[in-house]
């Protein structure tokens, strides 16, 4: 049994909004084939379970082989250029003088901030693409795993 949003009184019989547009949902994963794989499960089967709305998925665009499968559903993918988070292991096997050529720890603690800036700013970017200048927030919404930025200060 699947279970549908109550339908808001403003909304049309087409599922729009009062003002004529699609509510949207964006979801947003981050890191590992784990963490982002379920969360691109759930984006899809939203889309299919409730049509009214306009689904976006955003994550790594290392994870573009979910680009077909998510459009299968109708699920907009929309790659961002930040890598995907590693394991703490692997930091711990990265030499300094590949991620800068002056290596030393604070090269690395360094780049990887940048990283972290540009991320931010890609999101941030993805969401207003999505969201655009319109006031209206009504029946939309955004999911987050959380649980992949620890190092992601919102």
């Amino acid at each position: 049994r699947t279970h549908k949003a109550p339908e808001a009184s403003a909304r049309t019989m087409d599922g729009c909004g009062g003002d004529g547009r699609r509510p949207r949902a964006v979801f947003m994963a981050f890191g590992t084939h784990g963490d982002v794989f379920p969360i691109a499960a759930l984006a899809a089967a939203f889309a299919n379970d409730q049509q009214q709305y306009t689904v976006v998925f955003i994550t790594h665009s290392a994870h573009q082989s979910l680009s077909t499968h998510l459009a299968v559903s109708k699920v907009r993918y929309m790659p961002v250029a930040s890598p995907p988070a590693l394991a703490s292991e692997q930091l711990d096997n990265i030499s300094y003088d590949s991620v800068q050529s002056n290596a030393g720890p604070e090269s690395f603690s360094r780049r990887k901030e940048i990283i972290q800036t540009e991320h931010r700013k890609a999101c941030l970017a993805s969401v207003e693409e999505v969201f655009g200048n319109d006031p209206s927030i009504h029946s939309d919404f955004i999911v987050i795993n959380f649980f992949a930025l620890c190092s992601f200060i919102i």
